[in-house]
């Protein structure tokens, strides 16, 4: 299969030189004399009633969102990973001013930061007030993530200064032992500060795991995308290495040979073959179906198909204003594990929606390949989905939104439970628009 893509690839790349969707990158990148990718529905009143409700939950002052809205415990409560992915829905609806709000009250708030890196959540309201002070790679490399795509949408070299600042924060946690089986992996996070009582572990408990310890392949993905934008975009070679060695690491020990699939990581003790949902949509996103066949032949499909089979389920839900629907969508975990856990599959719209685009990054990828009937499937998965993520949407005056999940207070599987009763989700809403415009992240800007 390899071997007939490569020589598809030179046929058809004229009619298919910019996969993603062109509509959503033009609005903020202003192309001249591009026309939009072809998509079979417009979802644009949608995305506007997503994004009218990311604008009515945000901080009045520094625009961070709130989190988890209708849960006090976590009341003003931004959470970095999600302000990344708000900053990516503003610029993809070309709410530039919106995004630069954002991203600059980091830039600007030197307690946003500890231990070279940025917090995993603070307090608008104030901001010497660090909700949790915990700092991990992945969040560091998602904003790291908007901050290119705000660098190409403005050209404003801060943001391209701070992408390779958080670039090369994770490349300073980059194991570089050759003997040692994580060469190439990306920790979890830094070492504590001193003096810090369970600082930097695994729910701040000194019996579980440091997160220097960790290799969680979520953000060796994350690495891997960022260190492809970024050598794409400066060809400085660190970068290039960097990202080669994170693909060894993806290789050697997030690849589950057996299972055809990802596993969780690696931890003390050996590797985590956990199973996480999201680690398969977006290892399809980034790296897409070429580089998964150099791990094995067909290996994009083949973990599609596992979270299928294994992840992805048709769910009760009954709605806030007593509507009870059934929707399809994908849970944390496997089926296995939530039954171990003592709870039903559970659908969330975040790692829903991160499928819905690895489904159009296939799709994209065998159109490129001139392959038609896998096109088409791929395409066909994608709508099928987002008309069932539409069906939970939750309306909110002429807003639309999400809970975090279809179940409260439920076992997530890592680490966290979801929010409360009357939760409405950022990240859901937020994921709702980069999905429904065609726009994914991941996906390598300057492959498109």
């Amino acid at each position: 299969m390899p071997q007939i893509r490569n020589r598809l690839k030179e046929k058809y790349h004229l009619i298919t030189t910019f996969g993603i969707s062109i509509i959503a990158l033009s609005i903020f990148f202003s192309l001249p004399g591009v026309s939009g990718a072809e998509t079979a529905k417009n979802y644009k009143p949608q995305i506007v009633k997503f994004q009218d409700w990311l604008e009515n939950n945000r901080d009045p002052v520094t625009g961070l969102p709130h989190s988890h809205v209708g849960d006090e415990r976590f009341e003003n409560w931004a959470i970095t990973y999600d302000s990344a992915v708000v900053i990516l829905a503003y610029i993809t609806t070309g709410k530039i001013d919106d995004a630069k709000r954002i991203l600059d009250f980091y830039i600007d708030t030197p307690n946003a930061w500890r231990l070279g890196g940025i917090i995993e959540a603070v307090n608008p309201t104030n901001p010497a007030l660090g909700e949790d002070w915990s700092v991990r790679t992945g969040s560091n490399l998602w904003i790291g993530i908007s901050s290119f795509y705000l660098y190409k949408a403005t050209g404003e070299d801060k943001y391209s200064e701070l992408a390779k600042k958080l670039a090369d924060f994770a490349i300073s946690l980059q194991n570089n032992d050759k003997k040692d089986p994580n060469f190439g992996g990306i920790r979890l996070g830094p070492l504590g500060g001193p003096n810090v009582a369970n600082d930097q572990h695994l729910g701040y408990d000194l019996n579980q795991p440091s997160f220097y310890e960790v290799f969680a392949t979520e953000h060796n993905i994350d690495a891997y995308a960022l260190f492809n934008m970024l050598y794409q975009e400066t060809k400085e070679a660190k970068y290039k290495e960097a990202k080669e060695m994170v693909l060894s690491w993806l290789k050697n020990v997030g690849y589950n040979k057996e299972e055809h699939r990802f596993n969780r990581g690696y931890k003390q003790g050996g590797v985590d073959p956990v199973i996480a949902t999201d680690i398969h949509s977006w290892g399809v996103s980034a790296l897409g179906a070429d580089t998964l066949d150099t791990f094995e032949s067909d290996l994009a499909e083949k973990m599609i198909e596992f979270v299928e089979k294994n992840c992805l389920s048709e769910v009760s839900y009954t709605k806030p204003n007593g509507q009870k629907i059934k929707v399809k969508g994908v849970d944390f975990i496997d089926y296995k594990t939530a039954l171990n856990l003592g709870r039903k599959p559970l659908v969330s719209p975040e790692w829903t929606f991160q499928l819905i685009n690895a489904y159009r990054r296939l799709e994209l990828d065998f159109k490129q390949y001139g392959i038609t009937q896998k096109e088409i499937k791929y395409r066909q998965k994608r709508e099928e989905l987002i008309e069932s993520m539409l069906t939970l949407a939750i309306e909110s005056g002429d807003t639309l939104t999400y809970p975090y999940a279809t179940q409260v207070e439920a076992i997530i599987g890592h680490e966290y439970n979801t929010p409360k009763e009357g939760n409405y989700s950022s990240i859901g809403a937020a994921y709702a628009v980069l999905a429904l415009s065609d726009f994914d992240p991941l996906r390598n800007f300057n492959e498109r």
